[in-house]
C-alpha cells in the first residue's frame, strides 16, 4: 500500500471553522471582516507545479487518482486561503480535460502536453436530422463510468493521511458542461453560422443536447445513489459570440429548460466578453452564482450589474498571476475587492491562473483581502 502525507500546520487547520463562516456570510450577502479567497487551481496548473504533465494524468485509472490526490497535497501544503482543509475526507472524480458532450460519439484527440481536444463530428447542418439523443452511459461517458469504478478500487491501495490522521477518499462521478458546450462539442465555429443560416435545424441539435444534458444528470445521479434535489452549474462558453437577441433564442430557453427540472442553485460560468449579456444572464436566466467569470470584463460592469443579487466568484486575468510580482499582485487584487466586493457575495477567486504562476502570487491574494479588510 502506497502511503500520501499531506503536512499543515496546526494553526493552519485552526482556521477551518472562521474561514467557512466567512465563505458561508459572503455567500449569503452578509457582513465579514474581509473578501475570502478561494484560490481553485485547475489540474494543468497544479501538474506543472508538481514537475508532471497532462499525460500523467489520463495513462490510468490509478495514475489518475493518484495525481490528483498529490494535486490536492500540493494545493493543501502551498496555498493559503479560505478554502477549509479537509480533514475527514477528500472527494474525486475522473478528469479527462475539460471535455463536453461526451455521451455523443466523437472522436478525441489525446496530447502530451496540452489537455485533450474533441474533433468536431458535424460538418454540414443537414447531419443535425440524423441526431439522436444518446445513451447517458454512451460515448466517453462509459469510460468515465469505468475509470470511476476502478478509481474506487484503487483507493483501498492508497494510505492517505493528514498529519498523521486517515483520510477517507471517496470517488464520484457527474456530468459537466451545458447545452452550448455540448452543441459547440458537435459542430465547432459552424455553430454560429447555421444560427443564422438554417436556425430549425439549429433549435433541433439545442433541444437533443438539452435533453441529454438532463438524462445524463439524472443518470449520474442514480448511478452514484444521490438526490435529484441539488444545485447544479452549468458553462455557457462560446456563447459570448452571440449578440443579445441570438442568445435569448438558442440559449435561454435550453438552459431554463434544465433548470427546470431540477431544484437547487443556478450556477453559472462564461468565459470571455460578455458584458452585452449580463443582463440576461441575471434577469432571464435568473442565476444565484456567476462562476469565474471573464477578467476581460471590466469589473466596474460585473459590479453594477451582478453586485448585492448574485454571488459572484472572479479575479486577477490568468496570466496576472503568472507574470506579476507579488507587491504589484496585492495592488490589483485590492482594487478588484474595492470594486466587486463593495454589495457583499464576493468571493475573489484565481482557478485559471497560468500553469507557471508562483505560489507567491496566489498567496499575495489573500494578502490583499487583508490588507482591504472590510468592504460590506
Amino acid at each position: 500500500m502506497e502511503r500520501i502525507d499531506i503536512r499543515v500546520p496546526e494553526a493552519e487547520l485552526a482556521l477551518n471553522a472562521e474561514n467557512e463562516e466567512r465563505l458561508t456570510r459572503t455567500r449569503h450577502f452578509l457582513p465579514t471582516d474581509r473578501v475570502p479567497v478561494v484560490i481553485s487551481p485547475n489540474q494543468w496548473m497544479l501538474l506543472r507545479a508538481r514537475g508532471r504533465r497532462p499525460a500523467d494524468l489520463i495513462r490510468s485509472p490509478l495514475d489518475n487518482l493518484r495525481e490528483q490526490i498529490l494535486n490536492a497535497k500540493w494545493r493543501v501544503e502551498n496555498i493559503r486561503d479560505d478554502s477549509p482543509i479537509p480533514t475527514d475526507s477528500m472527494t474525486f472524480q475522473p478528469d479527462l480535460g475539460c471535455l463536453r458532450g461526451v455521451e455523443f460519439g466523437m472522436d478525441i484527440t489525446w496530447q502530451d502536453d496540452q489537455p485533450p481536444k474533441c474533433d468536431h463530428p458535424l460538418t454540414d447542418p443537414a447531419q443535425i436530422d440524423d441526431l439522436e439523443v444518446p445513451d447517458p452511459a454512451s460515448g466517453l461517458n462509459a469510460t468515465y463510468i469505468q475509470w470511476q469504478r476502478e478509481m474506487a478500487d484503487a483507493a483501498s491501495d492508497l494510505d492517505v493521511r493528514l498529519n498523521g490522521e486517515p483520510l477517507r477518499i471517496e470517488v464520484t462521478v457527474g456530468h459537466g458542461g451545458g447545452p452550448i458546450p455540448a452543441a459547440y462539442a458537435l459542430a465547432g465555429s459552424n455553430l454560429f453560422l447555421w444560427m443564422a443560416t438554417d436556425p430549425d435545424r439549429v433549435h433541433r441539435l439545442m433541444s437533443i443536447v438539452t435533453e441529454s444534458h438532463i438524462r445524463c444528470i439524472r443518470f449520474f445521479d442514480e448511478l452514484m445513489g444521490r438526490s435529484s434535489i441539488h444545485a447544479v452549474s452549468m458553462g455557457s462558453d462560446t456563447a459570448e459570440m452571440m449578440s443579445p437577441a441570438m442568445y435569448r433564442e438558442f440559449v435561454v430557453p435550453y438552459y431554463l429548460r434544465v433548470w427546470d427540472e431540477f431544484e437547487g442553485t443556478r450556477g453559472f460560468h462564461n468565459c470571455g466578453r460578455n458584458e452585452h449579456l449580463l443582463d440576461i444572464i441575471r434577469d432571464d436566466l435568473g442565476i444565484n452564482v456567476n462562476n469565474g467569470f471573464g477578467s476581460c470584463v471590466a469589473p466596474e460592469i460585473v459590479a453594477d450589474k451582478m453586485g448585492g443579487s448574485v454571488v459572484m466568484d472572479g479575479g486577477p486575468e490568468a496570466m496576472f498571476g503568472k507574470t506579476a510580482r507579488p507587491e504589484a499582485g496585492v495592488d490589483e487584487c485590492k482594487r478588484l475587492i474595492g470594486i466587486l466586493g463593495r454589495r457583499g457575495g464576493y468571493v475573489m477567486t484565481a482557478g485559471d491562473s497560468a500553469p507557471g504562476a508562483p505560489v507567491e502570487n496566489l498567496n499575495a491574494i489573500v494578502e490583499a483581502s487583508k490588507q482591504a479588510g472590510p468592504v460590506f
